[in-house]
C-alpha cells in the first residue's frame, strides 16, 4: 500500500465522521468583561412594587399607560412613568363628557397586613414645564373599599388619603371621609407647591382615630420638611377599618372635560415605602 493511499484513506474517513454529525467540542464562551452592562430585560408592575405591596383584585384601570424602566438614580432600581394623553381626565369625565382615559389606578395591599397608623414614602417627577391644568390626583393610603369617586364612607366601609395638585401646583391632602360631602375632602390646599423638573420625596402620616373619638390625624413632608399638620380628623367609627395599603391612584381631574390635560403628558414615581416611623 502506498503512502497516497493511506493519506487518502484517512481523508475519506475524516470526511464519512464530519457527514454523520461529529464535530469537535466548541469552546466555552469566555465571561463578559466587568464593565460590559448587564443584560436588557422587561420590569413588571410586580417587580417595581416589590414584596411589600400585594396587588388587590378591584378597582384597577390604565396598565397600558404604565410602563417600568431602569432607573439612573442610584436611591431606586426601577421608575414608574404614567401616562396622561392629551383629552384625557378621570373615569368619570371619560364616561359623561367625552374626554379619553388617562392616568392609572391600583389598589396594594400590605403584606404585612392591616394597621392602624403608618408612614407612606415615595418619589415623584413632573417634568418641567408640566401643565397642571386644574387639578389632578397623586397617591395616598386607603383602608376598605369606599375610597373615592364620590361614593361618600360611611365609617365603617373605607377612607382614602390621596394627593391632589391643584392650578400652579398647589398641593393638598384630598381625603375621603365620613364628613366628606358629596366628593373629597380638601385638607391644607397652597399650605405647599408641587415642584417640577426634578425628583422630590413626599411622605405622609397617617394615624386613625380612636372609635368614638375624634382624634385623627394626617402629617406631610415634601423632601423632608413639614407643609402640613392636621389634627381632629374622624376616619372610622369602628376599628375593624384599618389602613389596608396604597392607593396608587394618579390622573387628571376632576369629572368633566374642564380638568382634561390639553396635551401629552407624564409623571415618575419610585422608591414606594410604607413603615411605621
Amino acid at each position: 500500500m502506498t503512502t497516497a493511499t493511506v493519506r487518502g484513506g484517512v481523508l475519506i474517513a475524516a470526511l464519512l465522521l464530519l457527514a454523520a454529525g461529529c464535530t469537535t467540542t466548541p469552546r466555552p464562551k469566555p465571561p463578559p468583561h466587568p464593565g460590559s452592562p448587564p443584560p436588557s430585560r422587561a420590569y413588571t408592575v410586580d417587580d417595581f412594587f416589590g414584596t411589600q405591596f400585594r396587588m388587590q383584585d378591584f378597582g384597577s384601570f390604565g396598565a397600558n399607560r404604565v410602563s417600568v424602566r431602569p432607573s439612573s438614580d442610584p436611591r431606586f432600581a426601577t421608575v414608574l412613568r404614567v401616562r396622561y394623553p392629551a383629552n384625557s381626565a378621570s373615569q368619570l369625565s371619560a364616561n359623561t363628557d367625552n374626554t379619553s382615559d388617562g392616568g392609572a389606578q391600583f389598589y396594594l395591599g400590605l403584606a404585612a397586613g392591616a394597621r392602624d397608623e403608618a408612614y407612606l414614602r415615595y418619589y415623584i417627577r413632573l417634568p418641567e414645564g408640566f401643565n397642571f391644568v386644574k387639578g389632578g390626583k397623586l397617591p395616598g393610603l386607603y383602608g376598605g373599599r369606599t375610597t373615592s369617586g364620590r361614593d361618600i364612607p360611611d365609617g365603617t366601609d373605607g377612607f382614602s388619603t390621596r394627593y391632589m395638585w391643584r392650578t400652579g401646583g398647589a398641593g393638598e391632602v384630598y381625603a375621603y371621609l365620613p364628613s366628606s360631602v358629596a366628593h373629597g375632602t380638601s385638607l391644607g390646599r397652597g399650605e405647599w407647591s408641587w415642584p417640577t423638573g426634578k425628583w422630590f420625596s413626599v411622605q405622609q402620616y397617617v394615624r386613625l382615630n380612636q372609635p368614638g373619638h375624634d382624634d385623627g390625624e394626617i402629617r406631610v413632608w415634601l423632601d423632608g420638611t413639614q407643609v402640613l399638620d392636621k389634627t381632629g380628623l374622624t376616619f372610622r367609627t369602628t376599628g375593624q377599618l384599618r389602613i389596608d395599603g396604597l392607593f396608587f391612584s394618579t390622573f387628571f381631574g376632576g369629572g368633566d372635560a374642564s380638568w382634561a390635560t390639553p396635551v401629552n403628558q407624564y409623571a415618575d414615581f419610585a422608591g414606594f415605602t410604607v413603615s411605621d416611623h
